[in-house]
């Protein structure tokens, strides 16, 4: 949510280096589960797009937490570390932002 992504390409480049074999499960069972959902690409009819559903959109307060969290106990991606740091300047309004941009697809 926070990088762009939004293929199975994406994610397998991805900086965490995860097997194909897991990153199929994982989004088989976030789909499943209602978090995401799959659309056709619009440039390629082999590709789809991944993105979050509404159930998705709603964890993105608790993400936010979780990554602010995580950045006091561990190392975390520079990139993540500058999104943090404008999230921390005013975070109500950046929840509300990223979500109000999730929901009408411009991430």
């Amino acid at each position: 949510m926070f990088f762009k992504k939004s293929t199975y390409g994406d994610f397998l480049k991805s900086e965490e280096g995860i097997a194909t074999n897991i990153l199929a499960s994982r989004l088989q069972a976030l789909e499943e589960n209602g978090l995401i959902e799959k659309t056709d690409h619009p440039d390629n009819k082999v590709k789809v797009l991944y993105k979050l559903t509404q159930k998705g959109i709603d964890l993105v307060p608790i993400f936010i937490e979780v990554y602010i969290w995580s950045e006091k106990y561990f190392e975390i991606p520079k990139e993540l570390k500058a999104k943090l740091k404008e999230v921390k300047k005013d975070k109500e309004t950046f929840k509300r932002l990223l979500s109000k941009d999730l929901r009408e697809g411009n991430i």
